[in-house]
């Protein structure tokens, strides 16, 4: 894996004929100019359609006591190679490991501008930990995160291959957004998935959790033990 190019182009769309890479799938880097800053999130970029919704998302999560807040936004190619070989004297030995927690440069989502990592401000549990999927917003999302265009991309036992992660949603309200993101969700999808607006207006609800195609640990339990044998056979489930 040459993660040492020496130009930052990123790799096209996922499609049907491009291979993954340890499991994850290429994605190309969003223009700059299409970017904008989220008011109520310091620091995070997304796609400009995203933005509205996110802040409609963050505010209704508010009305109901949930303090959520954003790990990153926005990562370009480039900076994720700074995160994928941080601290390797030889980045592409270590790839395999270190892509079992992370996307290689030019296959994280982060690059398209409509993936979002979030937290539970005020609680114990770190960033980028399964104990989230424990938080409060973390069962708010699960429950609430669909109606405002955002889905789960890593759901537990997700058949991509890649490690359970309940932080990392993807905001699919649009045309552009869904061809991002058009191989994983024939292939791989979220659950739960996005809710979206047909041309008549209706919204198309995603599968519930207890009816979602193959079941199993496909399917989520909101329950604490059953999250607690998630967190614990989620590692045998990273690629």
């Amino acid at each position: 894996m040459a993660v040492h190019a020496e130009e930052d182009a990123p790799p096209p769309a996922a499609t049907a004929s491009v291979a993954r890479l340890f499991n994850h799938l290429p994605y190309g880097e969003a223009d700059p100019t299409a970017l904008l800053p989220v008011p109520s999130l310091p620091g995070c970029t997304m796609a400009r359609e995203v933005v509205g919704d996110l802040e409609r998302l963050l505010s209704a999560a508010r009305a109901e006591g949930v303090d959520l807040g954003a790990a990153s936004c926005f990562r370009s190619v480039a900076y994720q190679r700074r995160v994928f070989c941080a601290g390797a004297g030889n980045c592409d030995a270590v790839a395999a490991q270190r892509a079992r927690f992370v996307a290689p440069p030019g296959y994280s989502e982060h690059a398209t501008g409509y993936a979002i990592d979030f937290v539970q401000r005020g609680g114990d549990c770190r960033a980028v930990e399964q104990c989230f999927f424990l938080t409060p917003g973390g069962q708010w999302l699960m429950k609430r995160g669909p109606e405002f265009g955002f889905e789960l991309s890593f759901p537990a036992g997700n058949k991509q291959g890649v490690g359970w992660e309940p932080w990392h949603w993807r905001w699919t309200s649009t045309p552009a957004a869904r061809a991002r993101f058009a191989f994983a969700q024939a292939s791989f999808p979220a659950l739960p998935a996005a809710q979206i607006k047909t041309a008549a207006g209706h919204e198309v609800r995603p599968p519930s959790l207890e009816t979602a195609p193959g079941g199993g640990i496909y399917a989520v339990s909101t329950s604490r033990w059953g999250a607690a044998i998630l967190l614990a056979s989620s590692a045998t489930l990273r690629p």
